[in-house]
């Protein structure tokens, strides 16, 4: 059985997951049908190869970041999703707030040291792997060699004066964690002079990764700050630039979370689905589907090789966000950004 991509009215699943096991073999009864919420590049990859190896189907209802989120959010009174999967933990962190995740349960894997410092208390959601929320791709050819950028205050030499491009962390899911991180490394005060200082020096800001990549491409603007998953993939069409990774970077977990209202056999289901992805099939399945962006993440689990591609980034200096403190201040710190930097 494949995944599927569809817009099936709730209630029906639910009849027709009635019916299915009021009338199948006892041996399959189990197979309810798994509603999965997710925003990832690999996600349809995984749900199909998750189907194939325990024939529990899914229902995928794949968007981006943003739109994903305003769905959940528009449905908190009757949530249509079983396991929701996303970058970010400030938005996980929202959502439990809000009464809408399933906590206190977690699968017996072995995290790394950074998958146990990205493991919320309360257990109401699974890091799964991370990527950098921001790294800077530069063309080094139309950038002299001493202002190559390495460091964040780079980014605001009089040489890249109007030559440096990000996303808007309003569009852009991952933008939002990078820079909160800059709030959280430099304080809120200094990281909001920082910003404004790139303003100053002419910084352009883009919807998303994809728009900032094309501008760096077509030579509007010569240093994009983007996710490294995006720049690494990136990489794969223009293997003339290259990545810097300034410290701090902000990591950006990717997360999984079941939904409070989920229970019975259908928790049973999406308990199983959590497991298998965070088993080395469903790692392998989370690098093969999507090698051009989301498959180049850091494994957060004990024994797991990242891809090759990996090795570009060089040894980044983490920075975790507190998620109790830059979950609330989401909505301020974006309507901030809006007001003093996007325009």
């Amino acid at each position: 059985m494949s995944a599927t991509v569809c817009l099936i009215p709730r209630r029906v699943q639910r009849l027709l997951a009635s019916a299915a096991l009021c009338c199948a073999p006892l041996a399959v009864a189990h197979a309810a049908t798994l509603t999965v919420y997710g925003a990832m590049g690999y996600d349809q990859h995984v749900a199909q190869a998750f189907t194939k190896a325990t024939g529990i189907p899914v229902n995928l209802i794949h968007l981006s970041t943003g739109p994903l989120l305003a769905r959940v959010q528009a449905e908190s009174r009757n949530p249509q999703w079983d396991v929701l999967w996303l970058d970010g933990n400030q938005a996980m962190q929202t959502f439990a707030t809000q009464g809408l995740l399933q906590c206190g349960w977690s699968p017996a894997v072995r995290y790394t040291a950074l998958g146990q410092q990205l493991m919320p208390p309360d257990h109401c959601w699974q890091p799964v792997g991370v990527t950098y929320a921001g790294v800077i791709l530069y063309n080094p050819k139309v950038i002299g060699p001493a202002d190559w950028p390495k460091t964040w205050s780079d980014l605001a030499k009089p040489a890249l004066r109007g030559k440096v491009g990000m996303d808007n962390p309003a569009i852009s899911g991952p933008t939002y964690p990078l820079v909160a991180g800059l709030l959280q490394h430099l304080g809120e005060a200094q990281g909001k002079a920082y910003f404004e200082r790139l303003k100053a020096n002419g910084l352009k800001v883009f919807p998303t990764n994809s728009v900032t990549l094309r501008a760096l491409q077509y030579g509007q603007i010569d240093a994009a700050v983007v996710q490294s998953s995006a720049a690494i993939g990136f990489l794969h069409d223009m293997p003339t630039l290259r990545i810097a990774t300034p410290a701090p970077a902000t990591v950006l977990p990717s997360d999984l979370a079941i939904g409070k209202q989920v229970s019975g056999p259908l928790q049973q289901q999406a308990r199983r689905f959590v497991q298998w992805v965070l088993s080395p099939a469903g790692q392998a399945a989370m690098q093969q589907g999507d090698p051009d962006a989301d498959s180049n993440y850091l494994p957060l689990l004990e024994g797991a090789a990242a891809l090759p591609s990996l090795k570009q980034l060089g040894t980044g200096q983490p920075l975790v966000l507190a998620p109790a403190v830059w979950g609330p201040k989401e909505p301020q710190v974006i309507d901030w950004f809006t007001a003093q930097i996007a325009r």
